[in-house]
């Protein structure tokens, strides 16, 4: 058979094919020395470049960031990769300079600091405590290892000392904070009717054509909305912990690891005597030997304690320490205390502190549990240690092959034991047709993204919880249609007849306002037809009673002059019309706040202020600096 390949490898078709292979070998080799990059330069700043896979990155983080902080409000078209990139490649080139400018400035962050900041964030944390297999999952599915995310955890310290030591060092002048006061704490005395739409809606005709017209002009609410039919799959601890095998010897060595988790802890009532070592050690340990033999032939312990005893912290209580469980103190001491038995006379013990006469006075906890007792607690527990290991490695599996076969969650649940489940229709909004395993505003935005929808894609791994994931993809795509003229003619007509009775209000109140600008008067023409007249003092930020248009009118119409009401008038969300006067202006005094209150006023215009000589600097660094942005 080798004798046959050998005679076959010779002649043109053998040469042809080591032509073939050799092509992308030499065109990688050309590619280097041309400086061809797998991954792009999308800008430079300085010579530092930002690279295609970069940009990416950050999008996708910043998209996930928005999902998470805007919960069902979030939209997948406005946050398309169009229109983020160009944005975030700028936000990208700040950071880039003022990296650059740390550097300069001599800025740095210790390994100290920055282990303390990763242990602090909530998470990274488990039952409170820094959790490193979490850390180490959540760092992975990000693509990054711990050296690149450390990296980039000291980065954003650098760049957060940068933006406080340019905010937090601007001056606010007492003149700038009594203006901002005046204005923003100003209060203003008004009156305001309202012309009701409905008022009107009884006059209101509208035929068959005016109902065609406004259904022309308002498609928009006859909508169907675009919607899709999902398929996921889903991967969690709970699952997997079912399909965990047990066994006795297992479990028994597993209790026996775990113990403290099973058992109460001890604790132990204790007091001492301490006498630190000072002069002669010899003579030192025969006192306390004294007292020792003193004790066990019944002297009084606190007595003792009280006269010989140079712990400042217990003496004075008959050296007394309270509850002490393991862990607290030194272990010389710990060794003698939990092995003591309650009122045995033990020393002396030496520790770094001198010669200790140590009694147990009380013992509580520490029940001996056996694993009988509390087998089915142990193999819960043991199943779920296994499964959350289990659950991570497959996390990682799950979110390569959902990549590496983005057309279909077959082969992806096929590998990992997982079932492919589908949804019903459901729209941007979610909706009840969502499933409950999936029924989470960051599945439905991921659903309605270019990658997902646009592509055809599956998802990323979606974290639902820290222990539940899924993959997403689309089965299924309507686009979003109108509704058909027949079949929403009656609610067209009711919503051109509220339009009609709108526009009615509308030229009613603009009449009755031109009136009280000649010299009417608001009171009379509110009475002799029958509106409500309602006062109120209100600030910029408004109040639950008033109208928010009316508010705003308020703060738009000009001052009284001369004691003289001015009036406007504004329409509202329902169509209603409200005539108001606006009365007198209170403007607000910075001199009449307490010394908290002025305090408080500054926090904003610091902000402000702080952000725009922020932006300054920016805008410094960036006209030194060379920058060539390829991304348009």
């Amino acid at each position: 058979m080798l004798q046959a390949i050998r005679e076959k490898a010779q002649g043109w078709i053998a040469w042809a094919i080591v032509i073939l292979i050799s092509i992308p070998f030499a065109l990688f080799g050309i590619q280097q020395y041309l400086g061809v990059s797998a991954d792009p330069v999308v800008a430079s700043v300085d010579g530092t470049d930002i690279t295609v896979r970069q940009l990416e990155r950050r999008v996708r983080e910043f998209r996930e960031t928005m999902r998470q902080r805007m919960g069902s409000a979030f939209r997948a078209d406005i946050f398309s990769d169009k229109l983020l990139k160009p944005r975030v490649l700028q936000a990208m080139l700040d950071e880039t300079l003022l990296r650059q400018a740390a550097k300069d400035w001599g800025m740095r962050v210790s390994d100290e600091q920055v282990a303390a900041y990763i242990r602090s964030l909530s998470g990274l944390q488990s039952g409170g405590k820094f959790d490193m297999r979490l850390y180490e999952a959540t760092v992975r599915n990000q693509g990054l290892t711990k050296v690149g995310f450390e990296a980039l955890v000291r980065e954003e310290m650098v760049r957060a000392q940068q933006q406080s030591g340019i905010r937090d060092t601007t001056i606010v002048t007492h003149s700038d904070l009594s203006e901002q006061v005046r204005l923003g704490e100003q209060r203003r005395e008004v009156r305001y009717a309202r012309i009701p739409a409905d008022g009107f809606l009884d006059a209101a005709a509208v035929s068959d054509e005016e109902a065609r017209q406004y259904y022309e002009r308002s498609q928009r609410d006859y909508q169907v909305p675009e919607r899709v039919k999902l398929a996921w799959i889903q991967l969690e601890v709970k699952a997997l912990a079912d399909d965990v095998s047990v066994d006795e010897e297992t479990l028994r060595q597993y209790f026996e690891d775990h113990r403290s988790e099973f058992v109460a802890e001890q604790e132990r009532r204790v007091r001492h005597i301490l006498i630190p070592v000072e002069g002669d050690e010899n003579k030192v340990r025969q006192k306390v030997e004294k007292l020792v033999e003193q004790l066990r032939q019944g002297a009084d312990f606190p007595a003792l304690a009280k006269e010989y005893s140079r712990d400042p912290g217990s003496a004075a209580d008959g050296g007394d320490l309270g509850w002490v469980n393991r862990g607290v103190m030194v272990k010389p001491f710990e060794e003698v205390v939990f092995a003591a038995k309650p009122g045995e006379i033990t020393g002396p013990v030496k520790t770094e502190f001198g010669y200790h006469i140590i009694e147990v006075t009380d013992v509580r906890g520490g029940a001996e549990a056996g694993f009988e007792q509390v087998r089915d607690k142990v193999e819960a527990a043991y199943r779920h240690a296994q499964a959350e290991e289990i659950y991570y490695e497959r996390l990682e599996r799950l979110a390569n092959l959902a990549y590496e076969t983005p057309d279909s969650l077959v082969p992806v649940a096929e590998a990992l034991g997982l079932e492919v489940k589908n949804s019903d229709w459901i729209t941007r909004n979610g909706g009840d047709s969502l499933p409950l395993a999936i029924d989470s505003p960051k599945v439905v935005s991921v659903a309605f993204s270019d990658e997902v929808l646009g592509e055809g894609n599956n998802s990323d791994v979606i974290e639902l919880a820290p222990t539940r994931a899924v993959v997403v993809r689309v089965e299924e795509h309507e686009e979003a249609t109108v509704r058909p003229f027949d079949e929403v003619k009656e609610q067209v007509r009711q919503a051109a007849a509220r339009a009609q009775a709108a526009d009615e209000a509308h030229a009613e109140g603009e009449k009755r306002l031109a009136e009280l600008r000649a010299g009417g008067d608001l009171e009379e023409l509110v009475k002799a037809r029958g509106w409500d007249l309602k006062q109120a003092r209100v600030g910029r930020r408004g109040d639950k009673d008033t109208p928010v248009e009316v508010v705003r009118a308020v703060f738009e119409a000009a001052c009284p002059v001369d004691g003289r009401s001015t009036y406007d008038g504004v329409v509202s969300a329902d169509g209603d019309y409200f005539l108001i006067a606006v009365d007198q202006v209170i403007d607000g005094d910075l001199e009449a706040l307490g010394k908290a209150q002025y305090e408080q006023r500054l926090v904003r215009p610091r902000q402000v202020l702080g952000s725009a000589e922020f932006r300054g600097v920016l805008r410094v660094l960036r006209t030194r600096a060379d920058i060539d942005v390829v991304l348009k």
